[in-house]
């Protein structure tokens, strides 16, 4: 069993070394009828062929249902002052909030560096998080570390699949990762609750299973690069001791031929194993006397000795592993 304990969320600067180099800054710029427009926003990159994951209103205008005469996708990977790639948009899902971006093959090394997506589909009410992100403008900056605080979201009266947050998200952290105990990304960036504070929406990446399957991606199944598990014995660990461990011998009785040492342990043995059904028996020794009786008869006897250690009930170490989440 898992020790209990508070929210664990990784280290910041293990996330943002191992994931900043992954997670983009987006600049949707669109000319309607109406003028020009631009919206802002973050993504991270899941496949080495430059899938990108962001959210469905970062690259959509601001006015819905608006018709778009010409439209631009620039992404800054890594950084603000990295040159900017134009990406296109393979599909835009609206009824989730999700979009898929493609970047073009990239120079030089021909793969882009990636995120390791999670495979949850729900988390517990206070799991910890922790987020990257573009926000405010700013330059490629960790969103401090919170937790989910509700599984949905009502707003406007309308009820939304998305997870309900104490993160410190600002304007420009839309789309951005959400990354869970294990160092994965569970969740997407959407929205922030401007008449409350610390309120905040993240979509579940299990939302975003479609795009995930389109790029042909795979969930890290053990955990990220920065995965934090908690502390626990488990019967996957190694063995640290046993809660009993002694030795059990015997001596057999003096008999003439017909019998001999591997005979006697095995019937020894035998009785052990019945005597104590729960525990393990590793062979230690034999050894074998004899002794030659009076004439006028004169046999030779002999008798056996085996020695068993007896183990029961493992004690394992207490380590931190994935096991312990289970």
């Amino acid at each position: 069993m898992a020790i209990k304990g508070q929210a664990q969320t990784p280290d910041s600067s293990c996330i943002f070394a191992a994931n900043g180099p992954a997670t983009v800054y987006i600049e949707y710029r669109y000319v309607t009828s109406e003028g020009e427009g631009l919206e802002t926003g973050s993504g991270f990159i899941i496949s080495p062929a430059g899938h990108v994951i962001t959210a469905a209103h970062v690259v959509s205008p601001r006015i819905k249902d608006v018709s778009v005469q010409s439209s631009k996708v620039s992404v800054r990977v890594g950084g603000r002052l990295n040159p900017a790639v134009e990406a296109t948009v393979p599909v835009r899902d609206s009824s989730v909030d999700l979009a898929l971006l493609q970047l073009p093959t990239r120079p030089g090394t021909n793969t882009w560096p990636t995120v390791d997506i999670g495979n949850q589909v729900t988390l517990p009410i206070g799991a910890g998080l922790i987020g990257l992100g573009f926000g405010s403008t700013g330059d490629l900056a960790v969103v401090p570390a919170g937790e989910k605080t509700a599984n949905n979201t009502i707003i406007d009266g309308q009820l939304k699949p998305w997870w309900q947050t104490n993160l410190a998200l600002n304007p420009g952290n839309s789309g951005g990762p959400i990354f869970g105990q294990l160092g994965t990304v569970v969740g997407v960036a959407v929205a922030k609750n401007d008449g409350a504070q610390l309120v905040t929406y993240i979509i579940p990446i299990s939302r975003a299973q479609h795009l995930i399957d389109a790029a042909a991606v795979a969930s890290a199944q053990a955990g990220g690069r920065c995965a934090v598990f908690p502390e626990c014995r488990h019967a996957s660990h190694e063995i640290q001791g046993y809660t009993v461990d002694d030795f059990k011998s015997k001596w057999g009785d003096w008999r003439s031929g017909g019998y001999n040492r591997g005979a006697f342990c095995n019937d020894f043995l035998a009785e052990l194993q019945l005597t104590y059904p729960a525990s393990t028996f590793t062979f230690v020794r034999d050894d074998e006397q004899s002794r030659d009786t009076q004439p006028p008869f004169r046999v030779i006897e002999y008798r056996y000795f085996c020695e068993f250690q007896r183990r029961e009930n493992p004690i394992y170490e207490l380590k931190r592993s994935i096991a312990c989440l289970q």
